[in-house]
């Protein structure tokens, strides 16, 4: 039996995403905790001190042992290469420590994000784009608390967006200037407790929510591409799911 079932592989072909629990065991979570405390301006014993708390981006601590493990010897890159197709996709490399500090904001204050981003898109003319991506929950995040949040089936209307403009068009994408993904669906949050792991099309737009709860959102992200990606990335939004050895049968 395979990891996903053909369901789950539907749910990603047409919306995305598919979300899976308890693919890291507690004890590994914990040893990662640890490494991430030492590394956020906050006192761990005093939730006063964590809202607006930084730093802000990665932190610097993805090639600590205990944070590698969380990917390495975990099932993630056996998921995600039963998506792309077994072999098709470079090693795992680190994952990246994103954290989002409770805003002090209450629950009643807490709105949706107006609008996601493509990764890859920071310098307007410059494409740098991946496969797939796995957010993986490592603290617990319940709803309006800062989760990764994502715009269901938008990796559609990207592809489609791609196919009558350059991929290094992303940079609009991001800027909000393309109009036909100005009026975007509903957005889902990745919520649950640690070990929850969202697999993502690369092509979906996302991004982090606002913390309205009053513990820090701990979360990485890992990010997967195929070993061919420089030579089919221009080819993809035509042949969205060709390359995807995985998804062929569903």
């Amino acid at each position: 039996m395979g990891l996903f079932t053909d369901a789950e592989k539907r749910h990603f072909k047409e919306r995305g995403f598919v979300v899976k629990r308890d693919l890291l065991g507690a004890a590994l979570i914990a040893r990662a905790l640890d490494v991430l405390w030492q590394h956020i301006d906050a006192e761990r014993d005093d939730p006063a001190t964590w809202v607006n708390a930084g730093p802000l981006g990665n932190l610097p601590c993805s090639d600590h042992p205990d944070i590698v493990a969380t990917l390495h010897d975990t099932p993630i890159y056996e998921h995600v290469e039963e998506l792309a197709g077994a072999g098709k996709l470079t090693p795992p490399s680190r994952p990246l420590c994103k954290m989002v500090y409770p805003s002090g904001k209450s629950l009643d204050e807490w709105e949706a994000p107006p609008a996601g981003h493509l990764d890859g898109y920071t310098i307007e003319g410059v494409g740098s784009t991946f496969t797939v991506g796995a957010t993986v929950n490592i603290s617990h995040i319940r709803p309006r608390g800062g989760g990764f949040t994502v715009w269901p089936g938008t990796h559609l209307r990207v592809a489609d967006y791609f196919r009558r403009h350059s991929l290094l068009a992303g940079w609009d994408i991001n800027r909000g200037k393309v109009a036909a993904l100005a009026d975007l669906p509903e957005p889902v949050e990745c919520v649950g407790p640690p070990g929850t792991v969202m697999f993502w099309h690369h092509y979906l737009l996302h991004r982090a929510g606002v913390n309205c709860r009053p513990h820090i959102r701990m979360a990485f992200v890992n990010r997967f591409s195929f070993k061919n990606l420089r030579d089919i990335m221009f080819d993809l939004p035509e042949d969205l799911w060709g390359p995807w050895e995985g998804l062929a049968r569903v």
